[in-house]
């Protein structure tokens, strides 16, 4: 079972609550914060921040979470990311083929409704890091007047159930360099069969024991460290290479693979 996440103390989040409900045959159940929405998919809208929650109160093999994203620069925007605590060594299991999926029916339904909003990965950033299964997050920002939008509610809508309902073989990858937004492991996801779960930041003072966390805490296991090697130090780039030749992972530039657009 799947479960869409969703708080009440959320703007954004209600807004996709409102066009899932909307766009998709659901059924309430006795609890009227629990929705059915097929018959391996549920949605529940909990009472405190998506980002606190440490327990589910239902049993559930993976959450996908309809969130804000808030940034000082106001940009329209449309995320997805894994969450995690990096300065804490505290990861959330990570999913690619999920994000992979929200990130690129994000970019479609933008394409589609022609709403003017970036669509990107982001860096691994903030909770819940530990209910034991999968998480994503897919979010709406960057402010109010975003995150009541309803065509980008409708966006994130169709993103999130398409990541839920369908599937896609990828080559799993925890991204390592560039900035928070991540724009070399973004069109890699987009372009590729590679599919990207965490990612760690060049602002981020990371060593080979949290790449190997990042690796670990990957559903399906990780099949490449992926490198925006511009938007790496000097130190880290030994730190990446030396981490891959412990774990025998491989390593790609994500440049060199947007340009070819395959491995």
């Amino acid at each position: 079972m799947k479960l869409i996440l969703a708080s009440e103390k959320d703007p954004a989040a209600m807004n996709i609550v409102s066009r899932l409900l909307e766009l998709y045959d659901h059924e309430r159940t006795t609890d009227e914060r629990h929705f059915q929405m097929g018959e391996d998919l549920s949605m529940e809208v909990i009472k405190e921040e998506s980002t606190e929650i440490t327990a589910l109160s239902q049993q559930a093999d993976e959450v996908i979470v309809a969130s804000r994203h808030a940034s000082d620069s106001g940009r329209p925007s449309l995320t997805v990311h894994a969450p995690g605590f990096l300065e804490r060594g505290e990861l959330a299991l990570a999913s690619p083929r999920t994000i992979k999926l929200a990130l690129a029916a994000l970019k479609a339904e933008v394409e589609s409704l022609g709403l003017q909003f970036e669509v990107s990965l982001e860096a691994t950033h903030h909770g819940p890091a530990g209910l034991g299964v999968p998480v994503t997050f897919v979010e709406i920002g960057s402010g109010p007047e975003q995150w009541a939008d309803r065509r980008a509610g409708e966006a994130v809508a169709h993103a999130i159930m398409k990541a839920a309902t369908s599937d896609v073989k990828c080559l799993n990858a925890a991204g390592l360099g560039g900035p928070h937004y991540a724009p070399r492991h973004t069109e890699v996801t987009l372009n590729t069969e590679v599919g990207v779960g965490h990612i760690l930041p060049k602002y981020v003072n990371f060593d080979a024991g949290l790449v190997e966390l990042a690796v670990r805490r990957t559903s399906g296991g990780v099949n490449l460290l992926l490198l925006d090697w511009k938007g790496l130090s000097e130190p880290q780039r030994k730190v990446c290479l030396r981490a891959a030749e412990v774990l025998g992972i491989r390593v790609e530039r994500a440049g060199e693979i947007a340009r070819r657009k395959k491995l």
